[in-house]
């Protein structure tokens, strides 16, 4: 029996100190981060992570302590085999997961969850976020992790370890009890409330709270929480939450200046840059030399200081500017719910109503996020992606069609277009990997970096609007230019960080006979109200989006961790696990009060609504 409990004992510690292993190696490559958290935080990471380290290792010593029961009527040399199959199968799947934790935790800021879930039911993303060097690393260190962890596994637990006299019947029955035992560490203990983020939630800095994460337990608790069946945030009642909402009523919009001069109907081409953000324009205040073309048609029009994204992925940004539908605190968008998109209020349909023709160019698989799905249901007439282009320029990216292809298609086919026209162009090659071929700006990794990429979509975009300025479209079209959604990088700043949801936003084209800079703290679902007014439309009254001209001035972000909220007198963001606030200005605001009672009954009226429909 001694040998049979020792053997469950120091499983079950195995795995728990192969989980204390990989948040070392977690905090090792995210070093610059872990050196800032402090000699406390770095501590109690692994102290009040223990818990969560303590379940991961619970649920896979389950299986194997069943195994174990069984040595009394089963050979302890074939239960030791059958273990050590069982272990090396989930070893390989943890490591995985572990270096796609590490590998994926730079560019979205979380640990990983369920956002990895869209690109595995689409391969061809997936795929086509790796490069070939990325993919290098990656299997080179699953070997050599994986062989390290196997000679050690061989060396605590070889085959001869339960051998000797036959064990008795007993020890199933106890060995069965210290499986059943698992459920404490499972669950976090004998509190009523199961183990969850908060559990382990210690510090003000968030990167000490995600590095006491464990991202097995992370990945599970995402996919068996993904679907959102009640909501997380009930802050009022029903009727107060509404009426919070709607406290500030909406101006006229005769009351509301007109920055669209050119012959009506006025055509409308959208440029959604993919992972833009200010801190890469040096006239939003980011880095200088980048974007030059862009700085340029910030003096040429209306340029946007302070308009935000309303998550962090590209699903998230197409719903919130074509749909009008903010993110959600959770992995996906509405846009991945058929059932529920159906109702949706499109910006496209609009133009569709006025005579427009509508286009949509993409450089990617259509078929990625329901992009397809969401453009039919939006009215497109014509969907352009890489499938319409020679293999050879399709494959000349792993995204797809790099930018200048992409805009010298539009462009050919805006020459012979029916006006009025409403373009949408949805670029690709500032996605990593990056690779873009024969264009090196930047040196940096050989090219393949996210300057170079930025610095390459700047030049198309510059050389597509020089063509559009130069032809008889130009007096009459308005150019807007914005973005999907921004990236942790350069900083990197924390996915809390208002920095990580600042996007350009530019109103240009000689349909536009105004320059100016607008400060007005906005969002992306705005575009829609904002554009429809501008056009001399009246838009669909809707609680997720406000003109960008009136008296409201407040934008919202989401993710799985919680939900921010900035306006000109108050920022902060909210754990959900917590309920914790994070304020980043404004925390004795005369209005912060009040503030947050309409910030959480927007959030609270979001989410019902999700569920509603």
């Amino acid at each position: 029996m001694k040998r049979s409990i020792h053997f469950f004992l120091k499983y079950y510690l195995f795995w728990f100190l192969f989980f204390v292993a990989f948040k070392l190696l977690f905090m090792i490559c995210n070093v610059k981060a872990t050196l800032q958290m402090g000699i406390y935080d770095f501590f109690m990471a692994f102290f009040r992570g223990a818990k969560m380290d303590l379940s991961a290792a619970g649920y896979l010593s389950v299986l194997p302590g069943v195994f174990l029961a069984f040595s009394s009527v089963i050979k302890p040399e074939t239960i030791v085999r059958i273990i050590r199959g069982y272990t090396l199968f989930f070893v390989i799947i943890v490591i995985i997961m572990g270096i796609a934790d590490i590998s994926l935790y730079p560019y979205w800021r979380t640990r990983l969850n369920a956002q990895v879930l869209p690109f595995l039911s689409e391969p061809v993303g997936l795929f086509s976020s790796i490069s070939f060097w990325n993919f290098a690393f990656f299997i080179i260190a699953l070997f050599i992790i994986a062989g390290g962890v196997y000679v050690s596994y061989r060396k605590l637990f070889p085959n001869n370890l339960l051998s000797g006299s036959k064990i008795k019947w007993y020890v199933s029955p106890v060995i069965l009890l210290l499986t059943g035992a698992l459920l404490l560490p499972i669950r976090g203990g004998l509190n009523t409330s199961p183990l969850n983020f908060s559990s382990v939630y210690f510090s003000k800095n968030l990167y000490s709270n995600q590095c006491a994460y464990n991202f097995f337990w992370s990945f599970n608790h995402a996919i068996t929480h993904n679907k959102l069946k009640n909501n997380p945030f009930t802050y009022f009642l029903a009727e107060e939450c509404k009426k919070n909402i709607e406290k500030v009523p909406e101006p006229k919009p005769e009351e509301l200046p007109m920055f669209v001069k050119g012959e009506k109907p006025v055509n409308v081409i959208l440029i959604i840059l993919e992972s833009f953000s200010n801190k890469v324009i040096e006239s939003l205040g980011g880095v200088k030399g980048l974007t030059p073309n862009l700085d340029f048609l910030g003096k040429e029009g209306i340029l946007f200081t302070s308009f935000y994204a309303t998550g962090n992925r590209s699903d998230k940004g197409i719903s919130s500017l074509i749909a009008s539908y903010p993110a959600l605190c959770r992995a996906s968008s509405i846009i991945g719910y058929p059932d529920k998109m159906k109702d949706l209020d499109f910006l496209p349909q609009y133009f569709k109503r006025n005579g427009y023709n509508f286009s949509f160019y993409y450089g990617g698989d259509v078929n990625f996020y329901n992009t397809r799905m969401v453009m039919i249901q939006a009215g497109a007439d014509q969907i352009i992606s890489s499938s319409d282009f020679p293999e050879e320029i399709a494959s000349l990216q792993k995204w797809g069609v790099p930018d200048e292809y992409l805009y010298q298609k539009m462009y050919n086919d805006l020459i012979n277009t029916k006006q009025p026209f409403f373009n949408i162009l949805y670029t690709i090659s500032s996605h990593d990997p990056y690779d873009i071929p024969g264009y090196v700006k930047v040196k940096e990794n050989n090219g393949l970096n996210y300057f170079n990429s930025v610095c390459y979509a700047d030049s198309c975009l510059g050389v597509f609007v020089n063509n559009l300025m130069n032809s008889q479209l130009w007096d009459n079209t308005m150019l807007i230019v914005t973005s999907d959604h921004a990236t942790p990088d350069p900083g990197p700043t924390m996915y809390n960080d208002p920095a990580t949801y600042r996007i350009p936003m530019i109103w240009t084209g000689g349909a536009i006979d105004t320059t100016f800079v607008c400060n007005a703290v906005a969002m992306q679902t705005d575009l829609s109200t904002t554009l429809l007014q501008q056009l001399g439309w009246e838009a669909e009254k809707s609680y997720f989006s406000k003109n960008i001209f009136g008296d409201k001035q407040y934008a919202f972000f989401f993710r799985d961790e919680g939900w921010g909220f900035l306006s000109p007198e108050t920022g902060f963001f909210t754990d959900k696990e917590s309920g914790m606030q994070q304020f980043f200005y404004g925390e004795e605001c005369d209005k912060t009060d009040s503030l947050q009672r309409f910030a959480k009954s927007f959030t609270q009226y979001l989410h019902n609504d999700f569920l509603k429909r």
